[in-house]
């Protein structure tokens, strides 16, 4: 592949992948309705959840996960603080950090029924995958999202 294909290519998969991400937060924020709550408050919660492994984060490493702004992740933060799936607490040793605490409502989405619609909705989100392309896709998905955020940190990129 010659320099103008790679890059033909590589803007093709870029500008695919925030199609990708519209259609995927539409329904996304459709099947979250029910909650109260948008694809990116769904996405911190789970940031909390499976990056932190019990631990309340303060802002600033929430946003370090998530991928923006400490002032972006407090506004998601408050929307959900304001329905009640997290705390945002002064931590008790440093006064100039907030913590983000999970409360007990974010388990709702391990019940059967939210187990259920998630299930649904990932279901028909891959449809066009087989299991090895979708394992294919995991993969990649997740060495990209190595690249980039070893870049976002300053960090030399894997080759």
């Amino acid at each position: 592949m010659d320099e103008t294909e790679l890059l033909a290519t590589r803007a093709k998969v870029f500008g695919s992948v925030f199609l990708i991400v519209q259609h995927l937060t539409r329904r996304a924020d459709r099947e979250l309705a029910a909650l109260g709550i948008t694809t990116r408050q769904w996405l911190l919660l789970a940031v909390l959840t499976k990056e932190f492994d019990g631990r309340s984060p303060s802002l600033s490493e929430a946003a370090q996960k998530y991928g923006s702004s400490r002032q972006n992740v407090k506004q998601i933060a408050l929307g959900l603080e304001a329905r009640g799936f997290v705390r945002l607490v002064a931590d008790p040793t440093d006064a100039r950090a907030t913590r983000i605490e999970l409360t007990q409502r974010v388990r709702l989405f391990d019940e059967p029924p939210m187990v259920e619609r998630t299930t649904t909705m990932l279901d028909a989100a891959f449809a066009g995958l087989t299991v090895r392309e979708a394992r294919g896709l995991s993969d990649l998905t997740q060495r990209w999202l190595d690249g980039l955020t070893a870049d976002d940190s300053g960090e030399e990129s894997p080759s």
